[in-house]
């Protein structure tokens, strides 16, 4: 009787294939074994005996078991995953950590993410371990996710506030506009207007507003003549003046010494500007009407703010000029532009009326063009006697003279606004612009002449002020002498340009300290005087392309050489300095004069050597060829 033991491991060997198994040859045999070699076949029987298999009595003895059958691969949740883990089994290529943990991480970011299919397959066929690393691997992710979201709040942080700005402005502009159509939807209530009423009705409800802002314009004439005392004959109340704006906290100064005089009140009207001289009284303030100009015939120039005089404007009329001052800057910068929108509206109403007199009587002319063709299309008429059609053509040519007469007459005063308007504003290349279209009209438009020649003195003073500020540079110095070349101003540009030039160099001299070396002074001042010179010579043949005018430049080089004698002659040529220093003086004189004015065409050796001497002769000589 064979024991269960022998059977079943009977049993095993028929089912499973039969092996050759080749054993390895004993090792030799030593006379006396050692302890080692005792040892090691002890282990080889532990081995042996803790790998043996015993057959489990419990189970059938007689029977086999059938092998469970697979899922079909379609039906499996995540096959995908597991068949992949399945061939990586089979294939002996076990996959790393990082590619578990990304096909982990890809299978969670998906958008048709099961989490109760995953969880089925992974408590299914997962041990504790297992269960243990997946949880600390959703923490981990879970932690992940948070710090993601967090960096890109803190990134997007910026972005998310200006974006609920913005979303708060559209909300304030949503509600101002809401209002807005409530304003409007109102509005036929407010002005009484009914809104079932025709077309004819809403036009009389026109005339009729029209009308409502001749009396609110007349009233407004009548408060001011009651207001400002001596107002009624200054600013008359004419059909549609009115006021556009008061200002006060404004002061007239002295023209000549810029000391406040008077308070003033400034009142912009549609066409003028009045100023009212403000009294100081016990019983009140008193306003009296000291000054009115037209809008058309005054101009505006605003100052540069100094360390002693802030907020001062001036207003030209005429030959007078009149100095005022703000209390504020910005005061001072919406006084001015009211200012010039006035101008403008006013400008663009008196265009708008000149081509609207245009068309009328463009219109006019052609009514009585389609007239006369009607009138001689008809029957038969006789002809006209000579000495009829010479007195008509007199008397045409009669009527034609005065009409054209009025056309010059308003075209010139249309151009004398535009022009007025051009140089107030400082628009140089207009209103130069303009003036040479004035010139090219005045053999067709002999009133003009009246108007153009102290319209353009004006703007070349202006050029020329703006020409004499110390503060420009090559290329304002070489557009506005291009402008007064333009005005035939060339003459008083050349001299106030080398005047403007020379002013600078005394004033770069004066901020040349004196600090007891004499070397050390002369080499600054060489190089400020000469490098001066070098500049105003670039600029001055930038300017002027004539060959004949550079005699002006080399008569003011000239001076501005003598001027450096001078001074060389004073400090250096006195008792208590020595030669050397002398010597050094020179030498570093002639070495600036080298390098800045030999090297670019300007050679004025002949004439400091004639005048860097103790005592030279000052008699005019003339450079050598």
């Amino acid at each position: 009787m064979e024991s269960l033991r022998n059977r079943n491991a009977s049993v095993s060997s028929k089912s499973r294939p039969k092996t050759k198994v080749t054993k390895a040859p004993p090792p030799p045999r030593s006379a006396k074994p050692s302890k080692d070699a005792r040892k090691s076949r002890v282990d080889d029987k532990i081995k042996k005996r803790m790998s043996m298999r015993y057959a489990d009595i419990s189970a059938p003895t007689g029977a086999s078991v059938p092998a469970v059958p697979t899922v079909p691969i379609g039906l499996r949740p995540g096959g995908g995953v597991r068949r992949e883990a399945d061939e990586g089994v089979r294939t002996g290529q076990a996959p790393s950590k990082e590619e578990a943990r990304a096909a982990e991480n890809k299978l969670l970011d998906s958008d048709d993410f099961d989490p109760d299919a995953y969880l089925k397959i992974k408590l299914a066929n997962s041990t504790e371990a297992e269960l243990k690393t997946l949880q600390s691997s959703l923490e981990t992710s879970k932690d992940g996710v948070a710090a993601d979201l967090q960096r890109n709040v803190f990134k997007n942080y910026a972005e998310f506030v200006l974006i609920s700005k913005e979303i708060s402005t559209l909300e304030n502009e949503m509600l101002e506009l809401k209002e807005s159509l409530a304003e409007w939807k109102s509005m036929p209530s407010v002005l009484h207007i009914d809104e079932s009423a025709s077309a004819a009705d809403r036009r009389r409800n026109v005339r009729s507003s029209v009308a409502d802002l001749r009396v609110l314009y007349a009233s407004q004439m009548q408060t001011l003549h009651a207001q400002i005392e001596g107002s009624t004959k200054f600013v008359p109340t004419t059909p549609g003046r009115h006021v556009v704006a008061e200002v006060d906290g404004l002061s007239a100064l002295n023209a000549a010494t810029y000391k406040p005089a008077h308070a003033v009140r400034f009142v912009l009207l549609d066409d003028a500007v009045l100023v009212a001289r403000i009294r100081r009284r016990r019983d009140g303030d008193k306003l009296v009407a000291e000054r009115c100009w037209p809008l058309n015939e005054m101009l505006v120039l605003d100052t540069k703010d100094t360390a002693t005089m802030t907020n001062v404007f001036k207003i030209r009329h005429g030959k007078e000029t009149h100095v005022y001052r703000a209390e504020s800057s910005a005061g001072k910068k919406n006084l001015l532009g009211q200012f010039r929108a006035v101008a403008e509206e006013l400008a663009a109403k008196r265009r708008k009326e000149r081509e609207g007199e245009h068309e009328r009587r463009k219109s006019m002319w052609n009514a009585g063009d389609r007239a006369s063709l009607a009138f001689g299309s008809g029957s038969d008429v006789p002809p006209m006697p000579d000495w009829m059609a010479d007195l008509q053509r007199q008397a045409g040519m009669g009527d034609g003279a005065k009409e054209k007469s009025e056309r010059d007459a308003r075209w010139v005063g249309d151009f004398a606004d535009e022009l007025t308007v051009a140089i107030a504003l400082r628009e140089w290349e207009r209103a130069v612009s303009l003036v040479e279209e004035g010139e090219a009209k005045l053999a067709s438009t002999p009133p003009l002449a009246a108007k153009l020649s102290p319209l353009s003195a004006s703007l070349t003073a202006a050029l020329l002020g703006d020409l004499s500020m110390p503060t420009n540079g090559k290329t304002a110095v070489v557009r506005l002498i291009g402008l007064l070349q333009r005005l035939r101003a060339g003459p008083a540009a050349r001299a106030a340009f080398l005047a403007a030039r020379g002013d600078a160099i005394r004033k770069l001299v004066r901020t040349i300290r004196f600090e007891g070396h004499i070397g050390l002074y002369f080499n600054d001042l060489a190089l400020v005087l000469f490098t001066a010179v070098k500049h105003t010579a670039d600029w001055f043949l930038a300017s002027f392309k004539e060959n004949e005018v550079a005699s002006c430049f080399i008569e003011w080089a000239k001076e501005q050489i003598e001027m450096y004698a001078e001074m060389f002659r004073r400090q250096v040529y006195s008792a208590d300095v020595d030669q050397k220093t002398v010597t050094e003086a020179l030498r570093i004189t002639h070495s600036q004069s080298r390098k800045l004015l030999q090297e670019f065409g300007l050679d004025f050796r002949f004439l400091l050597d004639e005048l860097l001497v103790p005592e030279p002769n000052l008699k005019s000589k003339s450079p050598p060829t």
